[in-house]
């Protein structure tokens, strides 16, 4: 039994190894969905770019920590599209200012477009691609060989800063309530 031709041009489908597609689907995450929060971190930790960068460092490895622990056969692509759609809704929600946002201001359309380019596009392609998979115990090995370190440095951050880190937010949210809210990065809303 042959194959017929089909009709029209095909794009061969590339082809990755688990491991590369955990690194950029979290590095996506991290970069494109969190932009809100860096915003943020920025706004408040613009002035200490060692807590900075320490804080995006530790973020960071949580991320690929994550996204690598799940980088299994089955379970790999199923997971990964859901963390692209609920991260474009979520990114789309704190973009709109999240349960501050007043009803009358919700725009569908804004939604549609938001989740189109922000999440189906990018869960396509992720269904598109096909995953290189290696043997169990290979995986496994490889796997725990990124994730292991990665949960460790972001252990290792976040015992030795979180101290510094509560005191910065502290700081800011005490100068947001003594209504001088022009000197706070986090504004209080109603």
């Amino acid at each position: 039994m042959s194959r017929r031709p089909t009709a029209g041009f095909r794009f061969p489908r590339p082809a990755f190894g688990s491991l590369t597609v955990s690194l950029v689907t979290s590095l996506y995450l991290f970069l494109v969905t969190s932009r809100d929060f860096w915003t943020e971190s920025w706004a408040l930790l613009g002035a200490r770019p060692g807590t900075l960068a320490l804080v995006t460092g530790g973020v960071f490895c949580l991320f690929i920590a994550t996204c690598v622990a799940a980088s299994w056969k089955q379970v790999m692509k199923p997971l990964f599209v859901a963390l692209l759609l609920v991260a474009a809704a979520a990114a789309w929600l704190m973009d709109e200012d999240g349960v501050f946002r007043a009803e009358a201001s919700f725009q569908p359309l804004q939604l549609a477009v938001h989740m189109l380019v922000f999440g189906m596009l990018p869960a396509a392609l992720l269904v598109w691609v096909k995953v290189v998979h290696r043997p169990f115990f290979w995986q496994l090995r490889g796997n725990l060989a990124i994730a292991v370190p990665m949960l460790a440095v972001a252990l290792a951050i976040a015992l030795t800063h979180t101290t510094k880190y509560t005191l910065i937010v502290e700081e800011d949210l005490k100068v947001a309530d003594s209504g001088n809210a022009a000197g706070a990065s986090v504004i209080h809303r109603p």
